[in-house]
């Protein structure tokens, strides 16, 4: 064998270590990537606290509760912090305009404890929802207890799947909303 030989020979096998490398190289590095744990698709940071498992509420039939539609809850009686919450949700939804079909919110109150007239025109489109027996108000607060929860999410079967902490920011849960109902929308 002569020099020449020799060279086209050690080509040819650096070449073919080279083709190898290029399609063995990925899946040797999604293995390992898998291995180590990571996850290309991290989930999502939410700005709410996901309802584990989720709580089903009393709302079938329910006089003034909206059907078929994700619904935004805040439970009463109505303070500062609670007018507040009403005004970021009509904003949220307002911000909204592609999935306000699907949406819907509610003021959940006891007997006596409604929103003046004036209040429910300002904030337009809100449902109030007497809840005369208490059963409403005691599933909401088993399922986002007051004390923590400035409103919750429910879904249309009626379960509660997402609360938001009191201190809540209204761009993130904004974020959060859309983020779902985009989801949903793709199913």
């Amino acid at each position: 064998m002569d020099r020449d030989e020799k060279a086209q020979q050690r080509r040819g096998r650096w070449m073919l270590i080279a083709l190898a490398a290029l399609f063995l190289g990925p899946l040797l590095f999604s293995w390992g990537y898998q291995k180590l744990g990571f996850t290309a698709y991290p989930a999502p940071k939410l700005a709410g606290v996901l309802i584990e498992p989720p709580k089903p509420l009393p709302v079938a039939g329910r006089a003034g509760w909206p059907d078929r539609r994700w619904t935004l809850v805040v439970a009463g009686p109505c303070d500062a912090a609670c007018w507040k919450t009403l005004i970021d949700l009509r904003q949220i939804v307002r911000s909204l305009p592609r999935y306000q079909d699907r949406m819907a919110r509610a003021y959940v109150h006891a007997p006596g404890a409604q929103l003046g007239a004036e209040r429910v025109q300002e904030l337009d489109g809100v449902h109030a929802v007497e809840d005369a027996d208490g059963a409403l108000l005691d599933a909401i607060e088993s399922a986002a207890p007051a004390q923590e929860t400035a409103f919750a999410m429910v879904d249309p079967a009626g379960y509660a799947m997402l609360r938001y902490r009191r201190d809540y920011d209204a761009r993130a849960a904004r974020k959060d909303i859309e983020h779902l109902l985009r989801r949903l929308a793709s199913n």
